[in-house]
């Protein structure tokens, strides 16, 4: 009885994919861009909103991986090097194509300006005692961060994707 049950199971499981499959290679028309502009405005490198704030949990989640492993501390007496590895080879893992500059940001203010020419860039700042962290993926239109400032409040403040700030 268990047997049948599963092998019924497995072929609901493996149905919508093989359809799927079976759709796409059959067609012989050309696949048309799906629609972005239900999931947020797109850059004109094409990276959504929602891949903005992706890129920010890849780097968040390097950073506190680092963290962990470090006292807690992101950027011990001002060194940042180290998490500037860890997040530059999480982001790079996942999106080859956005740049993690090696100087640190002021703070978020400074890493929420817009960038002077298309692209995309996580930013990264940390507080003064080293124990706080900013991110944020940065085009040259929109932005979507993290601000971890335990001094200020225990937890993650996410910045929805919006309008970066113009410089002009």
């Amino acid at each position: 009885m268990i047997v049948p049950r599963l092998a019924l199971l497995l072929v609901l499981c493996a149905t919508p994919a093989l359809a799927q499959d079976a759709s796409s290679s059959s067609s012989t028309e050309p696949s048309l861009p799906a629609d972005t502009s239900s999931s947020g405005p797109a850059t004109q490198q094409g990276l959504t909103d929602p891949e903005l704030e992706m890129a920010v949990r890849a780097a968040y989640s390097a950073a506190a991986a680092f963290a962990a492993s470090h006292k807690n501390y992101f950027a011990r007496d001002g060194v940042v090097p180290p998490l500037h590895d860890a997040v530059a080879a999480a982001v790079a893992a996942a999106y080859p194509a956005i740049v993690v500059p090696a100087d640190p940001f002021a703070d978020l203010d400074a890493a929420k300006v817009c960038l002077a020419a298309p692209g995309t860039e996580l930013r990264l700042a940390t507080n003064t005692y080293g124990d706080g962290v900013t991110l944020a993926a940065v085009t040259d239109r929109r932005v979507f961060a993290y601000d971890y400032n335990p001094h200020k409040a225990a937890d993650i403040k996410v910045i929805a994707a919006a309008d970066c700030t113009s410089t002009k």
